[in-house]
């Protein structure tokens, strides 16, 4: 399901990535070309952020063409791009432009003959079903029009990973010879599919990867999420548990984010409030996620069609279901399937592919915890629906969004020492990736909490042969933090593993030396929430 691009003064943040953008296309008009590749996940805003950038420039010297790749026969492509190339080159001309292709034409006969001579010729390739000449043609046209016309393109192809979507034979190739060969055409690209974008500039493109600039498009953090809601709820109050409940529940996806707050204004302008409450924010769950019209409920019934077809479909949704259930291990899922682990690890490996999961060490997880909360509280439940009548499974969905406000109220009541022992409880010797290093979490016998300095707070846990002691440090840690802590960990007479310091405000520059030289791990903010999050606990919002 595609979803429109926010523009305008509805468009909120990445000031830094669109001061880039500009940067770039100043300094590309000046005769230096630095092309730009976005990765991102679907939703996170990538369309809206190049959208909103085209609609801001007003330069008459450059022409530019917005090109989506969608899952379509190669013929509808090629004449999209060709349709999308003349509107551009209109546009630059000050010229109104039409929808049609034919009035498209018909307007640039006289000013560009040689780029739509050019165009009759691919039109023939596409009748002969001559794809692979036809894709080179098609990419020669910017070329060509910048030559009649005296102006530099700049050509956005957004989801340009799905080319290999199309009956090519080498389709990356015959991009990669574009680019080297078109020096007045500036390229945008942008991918959804983080690893496979990934791949194509590593081994499609290798040769070009100097010249391509490759930024990845995160989720709003925290603080911008909720600078994000305060922008979209200006006038309206809301309690601090449900703000952060938002926050980690959307985990800053902007569509997700605008979508809710959208929603909620309906909702409170009907009600005639000016409070967000548990009661309006479960009636704008049940009518965005539950209710079959909602968007954000075909959104997800959309990104379930990426799942296959027949059993495939069936095998990769039950995968799905078991991970959003809480069983994230291999052995676990098969075990929960009862199906065989071999069978499972195909699955994943191919749920993986389309990134509709990630790994992390041991773990299998739904990179949207959105998207994870809608299979667990919506589709399973209409799966396995044994109510029966509507109204009380809506009022069951009601209830579980209502419980789990409360509980992040009463998770934020506790000490972060008290989440950090209730987190290590939860180790199974388990095998995950923290910081690019592969660590094994194993399961402690013991785990106790030993007040220390006064500014950081030190949690001991213990296990057969195993020693672990991590401290939270609430500010910014200062070279003071790390010499106490090295202080306290000498003092025990026994020797310990891993030295561990959670450090939700950051580090200052010497004292991460300090640490390193004394193999003490960092664990951010980022890092730690990663881990409760595998363990699903709520997340540390500050």
């Amino acid at each position: 399901m595609e979803t429109d691009p926010v523009l305008g003064p509805d468009f909120f943040g990445r000031g830094e990535i669109l001061q880039i953008l500009e940067k770039r296309v100043q300094a590309f008009l000046k005769g230096y070309r630095q092309n730009i590749g976005f990765v991102g996940q679907k939703s996170v805003g990538k369309t809206s952020l190049i959208q909103h950038f085209l609609a801001t420039i007003h330069e008459p010297s450059l022409i530019t063409v917005y090109v989506e790749v969608l899952p379509e026969p190669f013929d509808y492509f090629a004449q999209k791009f060709m349709g999308a190339l003349l509107a551009g080159y209109l546009k630059a001309q000050g010229e109104e432009v039409s929808m049609e292709f034919n009035t498209l034409i018909n307007k640039s006969k006289r000013l560009i003959p040689k780029t739509l001579k050019r165009m009759r010729q691919i039109k023939r390739f596409l009748d002969q079903e001559e794809w692979d000449v036809a894709f080179k043609e098609v990419l020669s046209l910017t070329h060509l029009l910048q030559e009649e016309s005296g102006k530099k393109v700049l050509l956005v192809l957004d989801n340009f990973d799905r080319f290999e979507e199309f009956s090519l034979t080498d389709p990356f190739r015959e991009f990669g010879s574009a680019l080297m060969l078109q020096k007045e055409t500036l390229y945008v690209v942008t991918a959804s599919r983080i690893r496979k974008a990934q791949e194509i500039f590593r081994d499609k493109l290798s040769l070009l990867f100097g010249n391509f600039e490759v930024l990845k498009i995160k989720p709003f953090d925290f603080l911008t999420s909720q600078a994000f809601i305060e922008n979209r709820l200006s006038m309206l109050k809301m309690d601090e548990s449900i703000r952060k409940f938002l926050v980690e529940l959307t985990d800053g996806y902007p569509y997700f984010l605008e979508i809710l707050t959208e929603q909620f204004s309906v909702l409170l302008k009907k009600e005639n409030e000016v409070s967000l409450s548990d009661g309006i924010l479960a009636r704008a769950f049940e009518l965005e996620l539950y209710q079959r019209k909602g968007r954000l409920h075909q959104y997800f019934m959309a990104l379930l069609q990426n799942l296959g077809k027949g059993q495939v479909f069936y095998t990769s949704l039950k995968v799905l279901l078991a991970i959003a259930l809480g069983h994230k291990k291999v052995h676990h899922i098969a075990a929960y399937l009862h199906r065989k682990t071999d069978e499972i690890k195909k699955i994943l490996s191919r749920l993986w592919e389309e990134e509709l999961v990630d790994k992390k060490g041991s773990f299998f997880t739904i990179p949207f915890p959105l998207f994870s909360f809608w299979l667990r509280q919506v589709y399973y439940r209409r799966e396995f629906d044994f109510v029966g009548r509507y109204d009380l499974a809506v009022e069951a969905f009601r209830k579980e969004v209502s419980l789990l406000i409360r509980r992040r109220v009463e998770e934020e009541k506790k000490e972060l020492t008290k989440r950090v022992e209730e987190l290590f409880r939860r180790f199974q010797n388990d095998v995950i990736e923290v910081e690019s290093k592969r660590i094994k979490f194993p399961h402690f016998t013991e785990v106790l909490f030993k007040p220390s300095n006064g500014r950081v707070f030190p949690v001991e846990a213990k296990a057969p042969g195993t020693r672990w002691v991590c401290q939270v440090a609430y500010g910014k840690v200062t070279e003071e933090d790390v010499r106490f802590f090295i202080q306290d960990i000498q003092k025990l007479r026994k020797k310990v593993q891993r030295k561990i310091m959670i450090t939700l405000q950051g580090i200052e520059l010497n004292a991460t030396l300090l640490a390193k030289e004394a193999k003490i791990l960092l664990w951010r903010l980022k890092d730690f929430n990663e881990l409760l999050h595998l363990y699903d606990q709520p997340k540390v919002i500050l």
